[in-house]
C-alpha cells in the first residue's frame, strides 16, 4: 500500500472527507454541512491520506465529561456527535471511525485508533470513548442469532452480559482486542437507521491511565 500520511482536517479537506464518509457508510455518512458544523464545535477529526486521497479519518470530541456517568451521557448519536468542546478535557468522545472499502484489511484503522490515543494522551485526557456498532445484532442474525439475544436481554433486563458474549459480534471484539476497552452500557435507539445494529450501541472506554 502507498504511504499514509495523518494529518488533522482542515476547512479545505471538507469535500475529500464527505467523499470518504459516503463511500464508507453510505446514507448514513455525514454531509459537508454536517462536517462543518462539527469544525465549529471545536471536533478534531484526524485523516488518514493517500496521496490526495482521504482514505480513511477517525472523528472525535474532547469533552469534560465522565463517561460512567450514565445518566448524562448523550442518549442518541445526533447528541453524541454534535456535542462542543468543553474543557478539562477529561474524555475524547469518538463517534466515527471511517475507512473507505478499498483500504478495509489493512492496518489503517489501527493507525488512527493509535493517532487518536496519542493525541488523548497530549491533552491529558483519561478516557477515550467509543459507541461501538454492533451489526451482527441483525445484518448477520442468521450467522450469531446469540449474540442478538444477548442484546435482548441486555436491553431487557439491564443486567450487562459477560464480555465473551459482547464480543461474538466481530467489529467489538476487535475494539476489546486492540483497544483493551472496558465495555460500559448499552444505548437503546441510539441510532435507528443503523438497521443491522437495531439501533443499538455498546458504549465502551479505555483508561489513558493504564
Amino acid at each position: 500500500m502507498k504511504m499514509i500520511v495523518f494529518q488533522q482536517l482542515m476547512a479545505d479537506d471538507v469535500p475529500g472527507m464527505a467523499a470518504m464518509e459516503a463511500a464508507a457508510w453510505g446514507r448514513l455518512g455525514a454531509s459537508e454541512k454536517t462536517i462543518h458544523h462539527r469544525l465549529s464545535l471545536g471536533h478534531t477529526m484526524i485523516l488518514a491520506m493517500v496521496e490526495n486521497l482521504v482514505a480513511g479519518a477517525i472523528c472525535f470530541v474532547e469533552t469534560s465529561q465522565d463517561p460512567h456517568d450514565t445518566g448524562r451521557f448523550p442518549k442518541t448519536f445526533s447528541a453524541y456527535s454534535s456535542l462542543a468542546r468543553s474543557q478539562p478535557a477529561r474524555s475524547l468522545y469518538v463517534y466515527n471511525l471511517g475507512v473507505r472499502p478499498e483500504f478495509r484489511g489493512t492496518d489503517m484503522a489501527r493507525r488512527l485508533l493509535s493517532q487518536m490515543s496519542e493525541y488523548g494522551r497530549q491533552v491529558g485526557a483519561r478516557w477515550l470513548v467509543g459507541d461501538g456498532r454492533c451489526p451482527s445484532y441483525a445484518g448477520a442474525q442468521d450467522e450469531l442469532p446469540e449474540f442478538g439475544r444477548t442484546i435482548d436481554d441486555w436491553h431487557r433486563t439491564g443486567v450487562m452480559p459477560s464480555v465473551e458474549s459482547i464480543t461474538r459480534d466481530p467489529l467489538l471484539r476487535f475494539y476489546n482486542r486492540v483497544l483493551r476497552c472496558e465495555f460500559l452500557h448499552l444505548a437503546s435507539d441510539f441510532l435507528p437507521e443503523d438497521m443491522s445494529s437495531g439501533g443499538f450501541r455498546v458504549i465502551f472506554a479505555v483508561d489513558l491511565a493504564r
